[in-house]
């Protein structure tokens, strides 16, 4: 084995690894390597450091080509940054963005926070588009061979769930719903209804948890979901659509 990538020496200012930071993501094509990344950046108002999420381009031998995305504000104690990058099948990246402890940013749309971003690798000039937004800490975001995005949410204190995107392209963003509701349970009052929010294909209140992670499995027909505690679960779609849990 060999030293590849030292972010260390790469990162534009200094690599973090606070909490849930650090070298947080990767995903490759047409024999580029992105790479998404944290790092403490300067101090606010407050004298407290603040950390951006950073996505970088590499080509195969990790020579870097170009930066693809920096989302700054994190404070240090973040531990919502997410990070997850995946392609779609027509070459289009995604890169999922926690709220960074901060639950409002979650349903402000001019935050770029607690959303699924996708940009367009193939243009210079990257302009990041809401794909859904709600979404306190998306760890594990995956897309299957039908471009179906799973998105497993590590909850905050009751519920962990697990949300489907069956349309990367919607018309409208959809909204998952947090900090009004923690998978379909409401949390605060607000005039937000669960009716309009995208609402879970699994959830579970087994605690502790925090879904982090998932694969969809071609052959099997069915979603193979981890949790940071090292549950192992297998959610199956009925033919009316429903999902349930096949095994934990």
């Amino acid at each position: 084995s060999r030293l590849v990538l030292d972010l260390n020496n790469d990162a534009q200012f200094p690599f973090a690894t606070p909490h849930e930071g650090g070298f947080v993501g990767i995903a490759s094509q047409n024999k580029l390597v992105y790479v998404s990344y944290t790092t403490s950046m300067s101090r606010n108002d407050y004298g407290e450091l603040s950390s951006s999420l950073i996505v970088d381009e590499y080509s195969n031998d990790f020579k870097k080509v170009r930066n693809i995305i920096k989302i700054d504000g994190f404070i240090p104690t973040s531990e919502q940054y997410a990070g997850a990058l995946v392609f779609d099948s027509l070459g289009k990246l995604y890169l999922s963005v926690g709220d960074g402890n901060e639950p409002k940013k979650a349903q402000n749309l001019n935050s770029l926070r607690a959303k699924i971003l996708r940009l367009d690798v193939s243009k210079l000039k990257l302009e990041p588009e809401i794909v859904a937004y709600g979404i306190r800490n998306p760890f594990g975001v995956t897309i299957d061979s039908k471009d179906r995005m799973f998105i497993p949410q590590c909850g905050h204190k009751y519920v962990e769930a697990v949300y489907l995107l069956n349309d990367l392209y919607p018309s409208i963003p959809p909204n998952l719903g947090w900090p009004v509701f923690e998978g379909s349970a409401r949390k605060i009052k607000d005039p937000l209804m669960f009716r309009d929010v995208l609402a879970p294909i699994f959830e579970t209140n087994v605690r502790p948890g925090c879904l982090t992670a998932g694969v969809y499995l071609d052959d099997i027909e069915s979603y193979l979901l981890g949790d940071f505690h090292g549950t192992i679960r297998l959610l199956k779609q009925q033919e009316n659509g429903e999902w349930y849990l096949l095994h934990e």
